[in-house]
């Protein structure tokens, strides 16, 4: 009888604790003025992607920077500008992918709640669109990775006692 209760008991713990997972937050939805910006920058992306504007890349930048919570975020955030430019140089950025790119980009800096289940997602989907667009993958993978850089940076909720199994 002892041995079936302690079997029960483990079943038991084993299930709330592989349910102690970290909880999604809430991911932001751009207002009509950051909608305004997202097209700002998503037209900085298609820039630098084109080469059409020597200072497209600074702008980028300064796009990304203002979404920074504070400063101390700000040099992650400019090693994404960096790395984005870098990866899309002499890309054919369709507007579309820049729009979805300026979308992910903003959340990236913009979004402080995320779980560590969205950051990959968003990771897995900056990666996935920008090779989608012909950027080499190794160029991808580092402009995905700085985006879990930013969010590590950026992020306002660190894991409850209950979430660390």
């Amino acid at each position: 009888m002892k041995s079936r209760v302690r079997y029960v008991l483990i079943v038991t713990v084993g299930l709330s604790l592989g349910a102690c997972r970290q909880a999604d937050g809430p991911i932001p939805t751009p207002s009509q003025s950051r909608q305004e910006d997202l097209v700002d920058l998503a037209r900085d992306l298609e820039n630098v992607a084109s080469a059409r504007n020597p200072q497209a890349p600074l702008e980028l930048a300064d796009d990304l920077r203002k979404y920074a919570p504070s400063p101390d975020e700000e040099p992650a955030v400019d090693e994404l500008s960096e790395r984005t430019v870098a990866a899309l140089a002499g890309i054919d950025l369709t507007e579309q992918a820049a729009q979805r790119l300026a979308h992910d980009l903003w959340l990236s800096v913009a979004a402080g709640q995320l779980s560590e289940r969205q950051v990959e997602t968003l990771q897995n989907d900056v990666q996935s669109l920008l090779m989608a667009e012909g950027v080499a993958e190794e160029n991808a993978q580092q402009v995905a990775a700085q985006v879990g850089d930013v969010q590590g940076a950026v992020t306002e909720r660190p894991r409850r006692w209950y979430e660390l199994f």
